[in-house]
């Protein structure tokens, strides 16, 4: 993904939001008379077999993305200006779904919405199958099926989530995704597809002829067997970039993605480096190939790449003077400038063209329908110099990487600052700019956090099966536990899920202590070696603190 370093944001009085009225509705059959891709032999065909060996022989580890969130989505396709299906009801499809764990979590969450996740690799589609029927998972469905064989009888989605297989295919199965993003959309339907960018790729490019060139020697070896040799290849290139003050001079942006290569997991280097397919393009190709399938780029998910106007002032000049009015161009633009490396494409269909809001205005009454939350990670994006009341609070709500929206800070601001005199569009302007950031996500629902109460509380059979799946099951192996935000929780292990199953009808504190006490012995260490065993006390808050977190709780009735 990219990591680019964040720009230093303008000053805020440059970001603005506007009232518009409502857009024209396009027309819904606009576009419908495109052809899909015929399913043909080509030369291509050896390589989709060879990419369903390699998925085959070394299985990938099924993860939940946060950018693939249906509840992020919605929210962000409003920013754009669209409106799409709400979660009840919704019907969602994950092309290259692996073992499907970047679908299962949010079907976990979602029990009122449908998943199907359509794999090549008949291996990593029966273990997620196997998975799926031990957590007693209904509404999500994978099927080993190859995308060239989608037709319109398929049926119809209202969000297609394609991560990290577009770049990674032929171009005819390019083509057939795109238009699967078109003919097999609902209506007010989203599509998400990510894929590797010019010009920031030209750089890891060299990573992977690197790697390509070292194994011709191994071609009999197993993909997981030249994975392990390559990455001590470039182990020892960087080792011997080190040496020479002029390399280092010369080339040191290689030693960085040498080490980010080294780091990573021998699985992702495998089918990100070492496969037969890996294409990068232009932002500006992208869009129009997808254009040529019959789909409309809305954006991109990550808004700091199609919202612009949070940059240096002369630097938003110079885009805008070369984009010449043209989105497109001004996408491609910022590219050039700014090295872009990866993408999260926003497609929907012709019918939804003129809806889309593209001068990087959004309504106030869109904001006010969104739930904000910072990131889990250590980029709150806030300067020194807010002191006044109303940024504090914004601060304080920030920390808590709780979920809020525009009446919440309304509120807090009335009970506790009464006298305190604030524009209320300052809170707009500031919740904007954080969110074109990254420094907030957004959200068009409030996930259910609901707190532990004595003889009410209780952990529903679908959050204790998925845990043991994945815990004792040894599910782990195939795919990461994800939460409410689609992202993955590592630190879910046997003792929570021990405390878990005693919270599968209501009780109390003092009964769950004693069981705790009776049962259970969590021994851990302290910095200086000295082993020690945690009160069943103070387990049982930390276990209650991480099940509202994750939001397993529901209160009977």
């Amino acid at each position: 993904m990219d990591t680019q370093p964040k720009e230093a944001h303008k000053d805020i009085k440059d970001i603005y939001i506007e009232t518009t009225e409502d857009l024209l509705k396009g027309n819904g059959s606009e576009g419908q008379s495109i052809s899909p891709p015929p399913h043909q032999a080509s030369t291509d065909q050896a390589g989709i077999e060879a990419l369903k060996d390699s998925y085959d022989d070394f299985l990938y580890v099924s993860k939940a993305f946060a950018s693939c969130s249906i509840n992020s989505l919605i929210a962000t396709a409003r920013i754009y200006g669209l409106d799409p299906a709400p979660i009840k009801g919704a019907r969602v499809l994950e092309l290259g779904s692996s073992c499907g764990g970047n679908i299962i979590p949010q079907a976990l969450y979602y029990p009122e919405a449908t998943f199907t996740g359509i794999d090549l690799s008949s291996v990593q589609i029966k273990h997620g199958n196997e998975l799926i029927e031990s957590m007693g998972l209904t509404n999500v469905t994978l099927l080993e099926k190859d995308i060239m064989d989608i037709d319109d009888d398929f049926g119809t989605f209202d969000y297609i989530i394609v991560h990290g297989i577009w770049s990674w295919v032929p171009d005819m199965v390019k083509d057939k995704i795109l238009s699967i993003c078109n003919r097999n959309l609902s209506d007010r339907g989203i599509a998400y597809v990510s894929y590797n960018t010019y010009p920031g790729w030209k750089r890891l490019e060299q990573m992977r002829d690197i790697m390509l060139y070292s194994e011709k020697q191994l071609k009999s070896q197993s993909l997981q067997e030249r994975t392990v040799y390559t990455k001590n290849v470039l182990k020892l290139i960087g080792e011997t970039m080190k040496m020479d003050q002029r390399s280092q001079k010369q080339s040191g942006y290689k030693i960085d993605n040498i080490n980010r290569i080294l780091e990573s997991n021998d699985y992702y280097v495998a089918h990100e480096y070492l496969e037969t397919f890996n294409d990068p393009v232009y932002v500006s190709e992208f869009i129009e190939r997808a254009e040529q399938q019959g789909c409309v780029y809305i954006g991109d998910e990550s808004l700091e790449k199609s919202f612009i106007t949070w940059l240096n002032d002369k630097v938003v000049d110079n885009i805008k003077a070369l984009a010449n009015g043209n989105h497109k161009d001004k996408e491609q633009y910022y590219d050039f400038v700014y090295d872009t490396q990866f993408r999260m494409a926003l497609l929907t269909k012709p019918c939804n063209k003129d809806k889309i809001v593209r001068d990087e205005t959004v309504q106030k009454d869109i904001l006010d329908t969104l739930y904000f939350a910072a990131p889990f990670e250590d980029r709150l994006g806030m300067p020194s110099d807010w002191t006044d009341t109303l940024r504090i609070t914004l601060k304080q709500f920030m920390r808590t990487f709780q979920q809020f929206n525009v009446q919440d800070i309304v509120d807090y601001m009335a009970e506790h600052h009464p006298n305190e005199e604030y524009n209320k569009d300052t809170l707009y302007v500031q919740l904007f700019l954080l969110t074109i950031l990254g420094h907030l996500r957004t959200y068009s629902e409030r996930y259910e956090k609901l707190l532990f109460v004595e003889n009410v509380s209780y952990i529903p059979e679908r959050f204790i099966r998925y845990v043991a799946t994945l815990i004792e099951g040894n599910g782990k192996q195939y795919m990461s536990l994800g939460n409410m935000f689609n992202l993955e929780d590592p630190t879910v292990d046997e003792g929570l899920l021990y405390v878990m199953r005693q919270m599968a009808q209501p009780t109390t504190r003092a009964e769950l202590i004693k069981i705790l006490d009776e049962t259970l012995t969590i021994t851990r260490t302290k910095s200086d070696g000295e082993s020690f065993i945690v009160p069943s006390e103070q387990y049982l808050d930390e276990s209650i603190k991480h099940l509202v977190e994750l939001g397993y709780f529901r209160h009977q009735a």
